[in-house]
């Protein structure tokens, strides 16, 4: 879905947009691609969480470099780290939950908490276009 935001974002001549969800796609990506290899090296279940933790905090650092520079929406930008914020914090008590005491008090909250915050990334992704086409289809002509 980032992607094809991308994409659209793109071809709709976008800038700030299209560096928005081209930055997340990529961080995204990234995560699809070393995934498999984490997990078969982490079989513990420990370290996973704090390479996540810091693959999060870089995209954060990312959207917020851009941000500052103008080459994103600041908007975006400031959302987009809120969103994040519960990831990470999610992430951390991962960690020390399976690191600690394999409990699982942490699974539930991440199960639920995780996707949704995720979701709204991918969401932040989506909203230049919607903005884009409603200023392109419901703004009314002003009378001269």
């Amino acid at each position: 879905m980032v992607i094809i935001s991308f994409l659209l974002l793109v071809a709709l001549k976008q800038k700030q947009g299209a560096i928005f969800a081209g930055a997340t796609a990529f961080f995204f990506l990234f995560a699809n691609f070393y995934f498999p290899y984490l997990i078969e090296w982490d079989s513990e279940n420990l370290y996973r969480y704090f390479i996540w933790l810091l693959h999060d905090l870089a995209w954060m650092g990312c959207i917020a470099y851009l941000g500052l520079k103008d080459k994103v929406s600041w908007r975006q930008s400031v959302l987009g780290q809120l969103f994040c914020i519960p990831i990470i914090c999610l992430n951390a008590f991962r960690a020390m939950d399976m690191g600690f005491n394999s409990f699982n008090f942490s699974l539930a909250p991440y199960q639920f908490i995780y996707p949704v915050f995720e979701t709204a990334i991918v969401a932040l992704c989506w909203i230049p276009i919607f903005v884009y086409l409603k200023n392109k289809f419901f703004v009314k002509s002003q009378p001269a």
